[in-house]
């Protein structure tokens, strides 16, 4: 790995550090609750992070309403988090101790940082976007692009880059944070940005004519951009029945929202204090499973496949040394056992 890459990346973390504890302050709230479930002194409570979008919540916002974190045994505290490598910071810190991320921090759990404990669904989410008069990527050449560095949207920009024949060099590359690069946007302060909906959405408004460059879709064949669930490496041995009893909670509420996805988009809605047709839009672009495909996809080693092939991508672009076996930070015997609440 080279040293300003290095750098780069441990210099992203570190930076989270002021905004995890100010997240920790003032963005936390408790759910739980349901009748028949454990007396609310009994709950175990559990610290959980999330990022505020459909993929980021839903699942949080289900097992609110159908009472699964009490029958579970738990009692949540939410704090959310803008992306992935901050909620894995926050795990160092224990701040929290289990968070969502996208596919773009996975190299974090890789790196030795975090490990799965649940997958959540496969995302269509990222874009490389530009002001309008900007119509392939390499008109972008030396323009300002922001970047959110070390996550999916960061990680689509590799793959475009190498689709394309071009270096990072090429361009101004500006790190931001997501909802920075959206008012830079809007603004013209950029003329490109590596970005994920619903913060394109939030573009759109400032910008409606943005074309949008590539998308994980044009990638298909080459990555799957699963969004998981980690907690701190080593807490699913330390910790066996919270990370069970967490899984659990998950594998129920992922499968009301696969059979129930207009009510799973309404509790969103709620969950978050937006709009309903925001969570709908949100919701088009994730790819879900069953919670028996998601058994099956572990126990046969395809989320394995999926994490190989995300390495390799880590490891070209300078954001892993080397890749290591995905067994080491995803144990999938643990998710295929927990049962359902």
């Amino acid at each position: 790995m080279s040293a300003s890459i290095s750098r780069r990346n441990v210099l992203q973390l570190s930076m989270g550090a002021a905004a995890i504890s100010l997240l920790a302050a003032c963005g936390a709230k408790d759910d739980a609750g349901s009748a028949g479930a454990p007396a609310a002194k009994d709950l175990v409570e559990i610290k959980v992070g999330y990022i505020a979008d459909y993929n980021g919540a839903g699942l949080m916002a289900v097992a609110d309403q159908e009472g699964y974190w009490a029958k579970a045994g738990l009692k949540p505290k939410y704090l959310p988090f803008t992306n992935g490598p901050l909620a894995i910071q926050a795990l160092g810190t224990n701040n929290v101790d289990v968070a969502y991320i996208g596919s773009g921090a996975l190299w974090l759990p890789a790196s030795g940082k975090a490990e799965i404990w649940a997958v959540n669904s496969v995302s269509n989410a990222d874009r490389i976007i530009s002001q309008p008069e900007f119509k392939t990527l390499a008109a972008l050449k030396g323009k300002k692009v922001a970047i959110p560095t070390g996550t999916s949207g960061d990680q689509l920009f590799s793959l475009a880059l190498e689709k394309e024949g071009l270096t990072r060099e090429d361009f101004d590359i500006i790190a931001m944070e997501p909802p920075a690069i959206v008012a830079a946007f809007a603004a013209k302060q950029i003329d490109g940005a590596a970005l994920w909906y619903p913060l394109i959405d939030s573009a759109k408004k400032g910008q409606p004519d943005l074309v949008e460059l590539f998308s994980n879709e044009d990638f298909i064949d080459q990555l799957t951009f699963p969004s998981t669930f980690v907690a701190g490496p080593g807490r699913g041995a330390k910790d066996k029945e919270l990370a069970t009893n967490f899984i659990s909670v998950i594998k129920s509420a992922n499968d009301y929202r696969f059979d129930n996805q207009d009510k799973t988009i309404a509790a969103t809605a709620k969950f978050l204090k937006l709009k309903e047709e925001d969570m709908a839009s949100q919701a088009s672009v994730a790819k879900l499973f069953t919670s028996k495909e998601l058994e099956d996809l572990s126990s046969k080693g395809t989320v394995y496949t999926w994490l190989n092939a995300l390495q390799e991508q880590f490891k070209a672009a300078d954001k892993i040394p080397a890749v290591v076996d995905p067994k080491t930070f995803y144990n999938s015997e643990l998710f295929v056992a927990a049962p359902k609440v």
